[in-house]
Protein backbone atom coordinates (compact mmCIF):
# COMPACT_ATOMS: atom_id res chain seq x y z
CA UNK A 1 0.00 0.00 0.00
CA UNK A 2 2.69 2.53 0.92
CA UNK A 3 1.89 5.73 2.74
CA UNK A 4 -1.22 7.78 2.08
CA UNK A 5 -1.41 11.43 3.18
CA UNK A 6 -4.55 13.51 3.02
CA UNK A 7 -5.05 17.07 4.20
CA UNK A 8 -8.66 18.11 4.64
CA UNK A 9 -9.68 21.78 4.52
CA UNK A 10 -6.05 22.76 3.99
CA UNK A 11 -6.96 25.70 1.74
CA UNK A 12 -8.19 27.77 4.66
CA UNK A 13 -6.83 29.14 7.93
CA UNK A 14 -8.15 26.86 10.66
CA UNK A 15 -10.05 23.60 10.67
CA UNK A 16 -7.27 21.73 8.87
CA UNK A 17 -7.08 17.96 9.40
CA UNK A 18 -4.27 15.62 8.35
CA UNK A 19 -4.70 11.86 8.04
CA UNK A 20 -1.71 9.57 7.44
CA UNK A 21 -2.18 5.88 6.63
CA UNK A 22 0.04 2.84 6.19
CA UNK A 23 -0.39 -0.93 6.05
CA UNK A 24 1.12 -3.39 8.52
CA UNK A 25 0.62 -7.15 8.03
CA UNK A 26 -2.35 -6.54 5.76
CA UNK A 27 -4.07 -4.14 8.19
CA UNK A 28 -4.38 -0.41 7.49
CA UNK A 29 -3.43 1.85 10.39
CA UNK A 30 -4.06 5.59 10.51
CA UNK A 31 -3.26 8.58 12.66
CA UNK A 32 -4.93 11.98 12.52
CA UNK A 33 -3.36 15.33 13.35
CA UNK A 34 -5.89 17.88 14.70
CA UNK A 35 -9.65 17.90 14.37
CA UNK A 36 -10.82 21.48 14.83
CA UNK A 37 -13.48 23.91 13.74
CA UNK A 38 -13.26 26.40 10.89
CA UNK A 39 -12.55 29.97 11.97
CA UNK A 40 -15.11 32.78 11.75
CA UNK A 41 -14.92 34.33 8.32
CA UNK A 42 -14.00 31.11 6.57
CA UNK A 43 -15.81 30.20 3.36
CA UNK A 44 -16.56 26.84 4.98
CA UNK A 45 -20.12 26.97 6.30
CA UNK A 46 -20.08 23.38 7.52
CA UNK A 47 -16.96 21.38 8.39
CA UNK A 48 -16.49 18.08 6.61
CA UNK A 49 -17.31 14.90 8.51
CA UNK A 50 -14.55 12.35 8.62
CA UNK A 51 -15.72 8.75 7.82
CA UNK A 52 -14.76 7.26 11.19
CA UNK A 53 -16.39 3.88 10.59
CA UNK A 54 -15.15 3.15 7.08
CA UNK A 55 -11.65 4.61 7.64
CA UNK A 56 -10.94 4.06 11.37
CA UNK A 57 -8.18 6.01 13.04
CA UNK A 58 -5.79 4.53 15.63
CA UNK A 59 -5.16 7.83 17.42
CA UNK A 60 -5.60 11.60 17.11
CA UNK A 61 -2.67 13.92 17.85
CA UNK A 62 -3.34 17.57 18.70
CA UNK A 63 -0.70 20.17 17.92
CA UNK A 64 -2.15 22.72 20.40
CA UNK A 65 -5.29 23.92 22.14
CA UNK A 66 -6.73 26.54 19.76
CA UNK A 67 -10.32 25.83 18.74
CA UNK A 68 -9.47 25.53 15.06
CA UNK A 69 -7.33 22.52 16.02
CA UNK A 70 -9.25 20.93 18.93
CA UNK A 71 -12.74 22.35 18.47
CA UNK A 72 -14.35 19.11 17.30
CA UNK A 73 -12.79 16.85 19.89
CA UNK A 74 -16.23 15.62 20.97
CA UNK A 75 -17.01 14.39 17.44
CA UNK A 76 -14.18 11.85 17.68
CA UNK A 77 -15.44 8.33 18.58
CA UNK A 78 -14.89 7.50 22.23
CA UNK A 79 -12.65 4.49 21.60
CA UNK A 80 -9.90 6.53 19.89
CA UNK A 81 -6.92 7.62 22.06
CA UNK A 82 -6.10 11.33 22.12
CA UNK A 83 -2.56 12.73 22.42
CA UNK A 84 -1.69 16.29 23.50
CA UNK A 85 0.66 18.36 25.64
CA UNK A 86 0.19 18.19 29.41
CA UNK A 87 -0.16 21.95 29.82
CA UNK A 88 -2.40 22.14 26.76
CA UNK A 89 -4.64 19.59 28.42
CA UNK A 90 -4.84 21.64 31.61
CA UNK A 91 -5.59 24.83 29.69
CA UNK A 92 -8.47 23.05 27.95
CA UNK A 93 -9.71 21.68 31.29
CA UNK A 94 -9.73 25.22 32.67
CA UNK A 95 -11.77 26.44 29.71
CA UNK A 96 -14.33 23.65 29.89
CA UNK A 97 -14.62 23.97 33.68
CA UNK A 98 -15.51 27.65 33.29
CA UNK A 99 -17.97 26.94 30.47
CA UNK A 100 -19.93 24.38 32.50
CA UNK A 101 -21.62 27.38 34.11
CA UNK A 102 -23.03 28.56 30.77
CA UNK A 103 -26.74 27.80 31.01
CA UNK A 104 -27.39 27.07 27.34
CA UNK A 105 -24.49 24.67 26.72
CA UNK A 106 -23.26 23.73 30.17
CA UNK A 107 -24.02 20.04 29.76
CA UNK A 108 -22.00 19.84 26.54
CA UNK A 109 -18.99 21.35 28.28
CA UNK A 110 -19.37 18.97 31.22
CA UNK A 111 -19.11 16.06 28.79
CA UNK A 112 -15.97 17.49 27.17
CA UNK A 113 -14.50 18.08 30.62
CA UNK A 114 -15.05 14.41 31.46
CA UNK A 115 -13.18 13.38 28.31
CA UNK A 116 -10.26 15.69 29.08
CA UNK A 117 -10.04 14.29 32.62
CA UNK A 118 -10.08 10.67 31.42
CA UNK A 119 -6.54 9.40 32.06
CA UNK A 120 -7.26 6.20 30.15
CA UNK A 121 -8.07 8.07 26.97
CA UNK A 122 -5.87 11.17 27.15
CA UNK A 123 -2.14 10.65 26.64
CA UNK A 124 0.25 13.55 27.27
CA UNK A 125 3.76 14.06 25.91
CA UNK A 126 6.35 13.43 28.62
CA UNK A 127 9.57 15.44 28.71
CA UNK A 128 12.60 13.18 29.06
CA UNK A 129 15.69 15.33 29.45
CA UNK A 130 16.12 17.30 26.22
CA UNK A 131 13.26 15.74 24.28
CA UNK A 132 9.76 14.31 24.64
CA UNK A 133 9.26 10.55 24.75
CA UNK A 134 8.45 9.08 21.35
CA UNK A 135 5.08 7.47 20.72
CA UNK A 136 5.67 3.93 19.43
CA UNK A 137 2.53 2.00 20.36
CA UNK A 138 0.70 2.58 17.05
CA UNK A 139 1.55 -0.12 14.47
CA UNK A 140 3.57 1.25 11.57
CA UNK A 141 4.29 4.62 13.20
CA UNK A 142 6.81 6.36 15.39
CA UNK A 143 5.84 9.91 16.39
CA UNK A 144 8.36 12.33 17.87
CA UNK A 145 6.82 15.50 19.39
CA UNK A 146 8.91 18.70 19.42
CA UNK A 147 7.88 21.89 21.18
CA UNK A 148 7.42 24.91 18.91
CA UNK A 149 6.80 28.59 19.52
CA UNK A 150 3.23 29.73 18.88
CA UNK A 151 0.63 32.05 20.40
CA UNK A 152 -0.63 28.92 22.16
CA UNK A 153 1.81 27.69 24.78
CA UNK A 154 2.68 23.96 24.71
CA UNK A 155 2.34 23.65 20.93
CA UNK A 156 4.07 20.86 18.97
CA UNK A 157 5.30 19.76 15.60
CA UNK A 158 5.47 16.03 14.89
CA UNK A 159 8.27 14.08 13.22
CA UNK A 160 6.51 10.96 11.97
CA UNK A 161 8.27 7.84 10.71
CA UNK A 162 5.89 5.59 8.78
CA UNK A 163 6.48 2.04 7.61
CA UNK A 164 6.79 2.21 3.83
CA UNK A 165 8.87 -0.28 1.77
CA UNK A 166 9.25 2.28 -1.02
CA UNK A 167 11.59 4.39 1.09
CA UNK A 168 15.11 4.04 2.44
CA UNK A 169 15.27 1.76 5.48
CA UNK A 170 11.58 1.01 4.96
CA UNK A 171 10.54 4.32 6.51
CA UNK A 172 8.89 7.40 5.06
CA UNK A 173 9.77 10.44 7.18
CA UNK A 174 7.13 13.17 7.50
CA UNK A 175 7.43 16.46 9.41
CA UNK A 176 4.13 18.10 10.38
CA UNK A 177 4.88 21.59 11.72
CA UNK A 178 1.50 22.48 13.20
CA UNK A 179 1.28 26.24 13.82
CA UNK A 180 4.60 27.89 14.64
CA UNK A 181 6.60 31.09 14.41
CA UNK A 182 10.16 32.30 14.71
CA UNK A 183 9.65 35.71 16.34
CA UNK A 184 8.42 34.60 19.77
CA UNK A 185 10.60 34.06 22.83
CA UNK A 186 11.21 30.40 21.99
CA UNK A 187 11.14 30.75 18.22
CA UNK A 188 14.91 30.90 17.85
CA UNK A 189 15.25 27.20 18.74
CA UNK A 190 13.16 25.99 15.77
CA UNK A 191 16.03 25.78 13.27
CA UNK A 192 18.51 24.21 15.76
CA UNK A 193 15.90 21.56 16.65
CA UNK A 194 15.53 20.70 12.97
CA UNK A 195 19.29 20.44 12.61
CA UNK A 196 19.99 18.46 15.79
CA UNK A 197 16.90 16.30 16.23
CA UNK A 198 14.90 16.11 12.99
CA UNK A 199 18.10 15.40 11.03
CA UNK A 200 19.66 13.34 13.81
CA UNK A 201 22.15 10.76 12.51
CA UNK A 202 21.72 11.99 8.95
CA UNK A 203 17.98 11.33 8.82
CA UNK A 204 16.27 12.92 5.82
CA UNK A 205 12.73 14.25 5.70
CA UNK A 206 10.76 13.05 2.69
CA UNK A 207 7.57 15.05 3.19
CA UNK A 208 7.01 18.43 4.87
CA UNK A 209 3.48 19.42 5.89
CA UNK A 210 3.58 23.06 6.95
CA UNK A 211 1.30 25.89 7.92
CA UNK A 212 1.25 29.04 5.78
CA UNK A 213 -1.08 31.42 7.57
CA UNK A 214 0.83 34.55 6.66
CA UNK A 215 1.19 33.73 2.96
CA UNK A 216 -1.74 36.11 2.40
CA UNK A 217 0.25 38.85 4.20
CA UNK A 218 3.56 38.54 2.40
CA UNK A 219 4.58 42.19 2.97
CA UNK A 220 3.49 42.46 6.59
CA UNK A 221 6.28 43.48 8.93
CA UNK A 222 6.37 41.12 11.90
CA UNK A 223 7.22 42.49 15.33
CA UNK A 224 9.04 40.19 17.72
CA UNK A 225 7.40 39.38 21.03
CA UNK A 226 10.25 41.05 22.90
CA UNK A 227 10.03 44.20 20.78
CA UNK A 228 6.31 44.39 21.50
CA UNK A 229 7.06 44.10 25.23
CA UNK A 230 9.42 47.10 25.10
CA UNK A 231 6.90 49.09 23.06
CA UNK A 232 4.26 48.28 25.67
CA UNK A 233 6.59 49.32 28.50
CA UNK A 234 7.16 52.72 26.89
CA UNK A 235 3.43 53.16 26.39
CA UNK A 236 2.59 52.13 29.95
CA UNK A 237 5.13 54.62 31.34
CA UNK A 238 3.00 57.34 29.73
CA UNK A 239 -0.35 55.68 30.49
CA UNK A 240 -0.48 54.22 34.00
CA UNK A 241 -4.20 53.33 33.85
CA UNK A 242 -4.55 50.72 31.14
CA UNK A 243 -7.10 48.10 30.21
CA UNK A 244 -5.90 45.18 28.11
CA UNK A 245 -7.75 43.03 25.56
CA UNK A 246 -5.76 39.83 25.03
CA UNK A 247 -6.60 36.14 24.69
CA UNK A 248 -6.52 34.21 27.96
CA UNK A 249 -4.46 31.48 26.29
CA UNK A 250 -1.84 33.67 24.60
CA UNK A 251 0.83 33.16 27.24
CA UNK A 252 3.66 34.98 25.48
CA UNK A 253 1.72 38.18 24.93
CA UNK A 254 0.25 38.08 28.43
CA UNK A 255 3.79 37.74 29.76
CA UNK A 256 4.92 40.60 27.54
CA UNK A 257 2.30 42.98 28.92
CA UNK A 258 2.75 41.86 32.51
CA UNK A 259 6.51 42.36 32.31
CA UNK A 260 6.00 45.66 30.48
CA UNK A 261 3.79 46.89 33.33
CA UNK A 262 6.50 46.04 35.86
CA UNK A 263 9.16 47.78 33.74
CA UNK A 264 6.95 50.86 33.48
CA UNK A 265 6.40 51.01 37.25
CA UNK A 266 9.99 50.16 38.27
CA UNK A 267 11.24 50.23 41.01
CA UNK A 268 7.69 49.62 42.19
CA UNK A 269 5.22 46.93 41.13
CA UNK A 270 2.11 47.31 39.06
CA UNK A 271 -0.72 44.90 39.73
CA UNK A 272 -2.58 42.97 37.05
CA UNK A 273 -6.37 42.73 37.39
CA UNK A 274 -8.65 40.24 35.64
CA UNK A 275 -12.35 40.38 34.88
CA UNK A 276 -13.17 36.90 36.22
CA UNK A 277 -11.77 33.94 38.14
CA UNK A 278 -11.32 31.82 34.99
CA UNK A 279 -8.70 34.21 33.66
CA UNK A 280 -6.84 34.09 36.97
CA UNK A 281 -6.89 30.28 36.87
CA UNK A 282 -5.23 30.28 33.45
CA UNK A 283 -2.53 32.64 34.68
CA UNK A 284 -1.85 30.37 37.66
CA UNK A 285 -1.61 27.40 35.31
CA UNK A 286 0.98 29.22 33.21
CA UNK A 287 2.92 30.30 36.30
CA UNK A 288 3.01 26.71 37.56
CA UNK A 289 4.11 25.22 34.23
CA UNK A 290 5.95 27.63 31.94
CA UNK A 291 6.98 29.61 35.00
CA UNK A 292 9.13 26.69 36.13
CA UNK A 293 11.39 27.29 33.13
CA UNK A 294 11.46 31.08 33.03
CA UNK A 295 10.55 33.91 35.41
CA UNK A 296 9.13 35.77 32.42
CA UNK A 297 6.09 33.49 32.64
CA UNK A 298 5.38 34.03 36.33
CA UNK A 299 2.36 36.17 37.20
CA UNK A 300 2.75 37.14 40.85
CA UNK A 301 0.50 40.16 41.43
CA UNK A 302 -2.88 39.18 40.01
CA UNK A 303 -6.13 40.46 41.50
CA UNK A 304 -9.81 40.61 40.63
CA UNK A 305 -11.55 43.57 38.99
CA UNK A 306 -14.68 42.74 40.94
CA UNK A 307 -15.64 44.59 44.13
CA UNK A 308 -13.94 47.87 43.23
CA UNK A 309 -15.35 49.48 46.36
CA UNK A 310 -14.11 46.82 48.75
CA UNK A 311 -12.07 48.37 51.55
CA UNK A 312 -8.45 47.31 51.89
CA UNK A 313 -5.92 48.03 54.59
CA UNK A 314 -2.21 47.65 55.19
CA UNK A 315 0.15 48.29 58.08
CA UNK A 316 2.04 50.65 55.76
CA UNK A 317 -1.01 52.80 55.00
CA UNK A 318 -2.16 55.77 57.05
CA UNK A 319 -5.78 54.83 56.33
CA UNK A 320 -7.84 52.24 54.51
CA UNK A 321 -8.42 52.51 50.76
CA UNK A 322 -10.95 50.95 48.43
CA UNK A 323 -9.59 48.70 45.70
CA UNK A 324 -10.45 51.41 43.17
CA UNK A 325 -8.54 54.05 45.15
CA UNK A 326 -5.51 51.76 45.30
CA UNK A 327 -5.67 51.24 41.53
CA UNK A 328 -5.84 54.99 41.01
CA UNK A 329 -2.86 55.57 43.30
CA UNK A 330 -0.51 52.91 41.91
CA UNK A 331 -1.71 52.57 38.33
CA UNK A 332 -2.92 49.29 36.89
CA UNK A 333 -3.11 46.90 33.96
CA UNK A 334 -6.60 45.38 33.88
CA UNK A 335 -7.77 42.67 31.49
CA UNK A 336 -11.25 43.02 29.99
CA UNK A 337 -13.19 41.70 27.01
CA UNK A 338 -14.36 43.97 24.18
CA UNK A 339 -17.97 43.43 25.18
CA UNK A 340 -20.64 45.72 26.58
CA UNK A 341 -20.80 44.09 30.01
CA UNK A 342 -17.17 45.08 30.65
CA UNK A 343 -18.15 48.75 30.69
CA UNK A 344 -18.90 48.30 34.40
CA UNK A 345 -15.12 48.07 34.90
CA UNK A 346 -14.22 50.98 32.64
CA UNK A 347 -16.88 53.57 33.39
CA UNK A 348 -16.13 54.19 37.10
CA UNK A 349 -12.60 55.30 36.19
CA UNK A 350 -13.69 57.30 33.15
CA UNK A 351 -16.53 59.07 34.97
CA UNK A 352 -14.52 59.90 38.10
CA UNK A 353 -11.63 61.26 36.07
CA UNK A 354 -13.91 63.48 34.01
CA UNK A 355 -15.73 64.73 37.10
CA UNK A 356 -12.56 65.26 39.10
CA UNK A 357 -13.67 62.87 41.83
CA UNK A 358 -10.54 60.72 41.60
CA UNK A 359 -6.82 61.41 41.96
CA UNK A 360 -6.16 60.04 38.46
CA UNK A 361 -4.12 62.46 36.39
CA UNK A 362 -5.12 61.03 33.01
CA UNK A 363 -7.83 59.07 31.23
CA UNK A 364 -7.53 55.28 31.12
CA UNK A 365 -6.56 53.71 27.79
CA UNK A 366 -7.32 50.39 26.13
CA UNK A 367 -4.60 48.21 24.60
CA UNK A 368 -6.01 45.89 21.95
CA UNK A 369 -3.72 42.87 21.48
CA UNK A 370 -5.53 40.47 19.20
CA UNK A 371 -5.67 40.06 15.44
CA UNK A 372 -6.74 43.37 13.91
CA UNK A 373 -8.98 41.60 11.40
CA UNK A 374 -11.57 41.06 14.12
CA UNK A 375 -12.04 44.82 14.60
CA UNK A 376 -11.74 46.11 11.04
CA UNK A 377 -14.91 47.12 9.19
CA UNK A 378 -13.39 46.11 5.86
CA UNK A 379 -10.17 44.78 4.34
CA UNK A 380 -8.23 45.86 1.27
CA UNK A 381 -7.26 43.71 -1.68
CA UNK A 382 -3.86 43.79 -3.37
CA UNK A 383 -4.96 46.84 -5.38
CA UNK A 384 -6.04 48.79 -2.31
CA UNK A 385 -9.76 48.35 -2.96
CA UNK A 386 -12.13 47.79 -0.06
CA UNK A 387 -13.42 44.25 0.31
CA UNK A 388 -15.79 42.63 2.77
CA UNK A 389 -14.23 41.46 6.03
CA UNK A 390 -15.95 38.17 6.80
CA UNK A 391 -13.97 37.72 10.03
CA UNK A 392 -14.95 40.99 11.68
CA UNK A 393 -16.70 40.97 15.05
CA UNK A 394 -19.19 43.82 14.86
CA UNK A 395 -19.88 43.77 18.60
CA UNK A 396 -16.18 44.28 19.30
CA UNK A 397 -15.97 47.08 16.72
CA UNK A 398 -18.98 48.81 18.28
CA UNK A 399 -17.52 48.44 21.79
CA UNK A 400 -14.21 50.05 20.86
CA UNK A 401 -15.89 52.87 18.94
CA UNK A 402 -18.10 53.57 21.94
CA UNK A 403 -15.09 53.85 24.25
CA UNK A 404 -13.35 56.18 21.81
CA UNK A 405 -16.39 58.47 21.90
CA UNK A 406 -15.94 58.64 25.68
CA UNK A 407 -12.39 59.88 25.11
CA UNK A 408 -10.57 56.58 25.66
CA UNK A 409 -7.52 56.04 23.46
CA UNK A 410 -7.31 52.64 21.75
CA UNK A 411 -3.77 51.40 21.27
CA UNK A 412 -3.12 48.43 18.98
CA UNK A 413 -0.14 46.35 20.11
CA UNK A 414 -0.02 42.82 18.76
CA UNK A 415 2.24 40.34 17.07
CA UNK A 416 1.29 37.32 15.00
CA UNK A 417 1.31 33.79 16.35
CA UNK A 418 2.35 32.45 12.94
CA UNK A 419 5.52 32.16 10.92
CA UNK A 420 6.49 35.03 8.65
CA UNK A 421 7.14 34.17 4.98
CA UNK A 422 10.86 34.49 5.66
CA UNK A 423 10.65 32.05 8.57
CA UNK A 424 8.69 29.63 6.39
CA UNK A 425 11.40 29.81 3.77
CA UNK A 426 14.11 29.24 6.39
CA UNK A 427 12.28 26.20 7.78
CA UNK A 428 11.71 24.69 4.33
CA UNK A 429 15.39 25.02 3.45
CA UNK A 430 16.43 23.65 6.85
CA UNK A 431 14.11 20.65 6.56
CA UNK A 432 15.15 20.08 2.92
CA UNK A 433 12.28 17.70 2.04
CA UNK A 434 13.34 15.20 -0.61
CA UNK A 435 9.89 14.64 -2.14
CA UNK A 436 7.11 17.13 -1.50
CA UNK A 437 5.76 20.02 0.55
CA UNK A 438 2.10 20.04 1.52
CA UNK A 439 0.91 23.57 2.43
CA UNK A 440 -1.99 23.83 4.86
CA UNK A 441 -3.63 26.36 7.19
CA UNK A 442 -3.44 28.94 4.40
CA UNK A 443 -5.76 30.64 1.96
CA UNK A 444 -2.95 31.07 -0.55
CA UNK A 445 -0.95 27.84 -0.89
CA UNK A 446 0.12 28.91 -4.39
CA UNK A 447 2.20 31.68 -2.81
CA UNK A 448 4.65 29.06 -1.48
CA UNK A 449 6.11 28.93 -4.98
CA UNK A 450 7.06 32.61 -4.63
CA UNK A 451 9.17 32.02 -1.54
CA UNK A 452 12.94 32.14 -1.89
CA UNK A 453 13.33 28.37 -1.52
CA UNK A 454 15.08 27.46 -4.75
CA UNK A 455 14.49 23.89 -5.94
CA UNK A 456 11.93 23.24 -3.19
CA UNK A 457 9.39 25.48 -4.94
CA UNK A 458 8.90 22.67 -7.44
CA UNK A 459 7.97 20.26 -4.66
CA UNK A 460 4.91 22.18 -3.46
CA UNK A 461 1.69 20.26 -4.09
CA UNK A 462 -1.77 21.69 -4.61
CA UNK A 463 -4.58 20.81 -2.24
CA UNK A 464 -8.30 20.54 -2.68
CA UNK A 465 -10.82 20.31 0.15
CA UNK A 466 -10.87 16.53 0.27
CA UNK A 467 -7.25 15.60 -0.32
CA UNK A 468 -4.30 16.35 -2.53
CA UNK A 469 -3.86 17.10 -6.20
CA UNK A 470 -0.27 17.37 -7.40
CA UNK A 471 0.50 20.39 -9.58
Amino acid sequence: MGTDIRVFQGNQIGGCVTVISTEVDGVVHRIMVDYGSSLPGSDTTEDFEYPWESEPVDAVFFTHYHGDHVGRLMDIPGNIPLYMGATARQVMINIQTALTNVKEEGEKHKQELEVLQDNNRIHTFQLNGRYYDHVTDIPGFKIEPYSVDHSAYDAYMFLIEVDDPKYENGKRVILHTGDFRGHGRRGKVMLPVIKSFVHRNGRKVNTLITEGTMMSRMNEKVKTETAMMYDAAEYLKEHKYAFLICSSTNLDSLASFYQAAQMAASPFRRYLYTYNEYYSVQLRTFSDTAGRFSEVYQFENVHSLLDLHKELNSANWAKTMTKKELMEKTGFLAIIKPEEWCEKFLDPFIDDYKSGKSKMDQMPVIIYSMWEGYVQEYLKDENGNRINNKAKNQAWIDFLKKQEKKGVEIKHLHTSGHASPQMLADVIKAVAPTDEIYPMHTEHPEMFKKLDIGEYAGRVVKLNDSGILEV
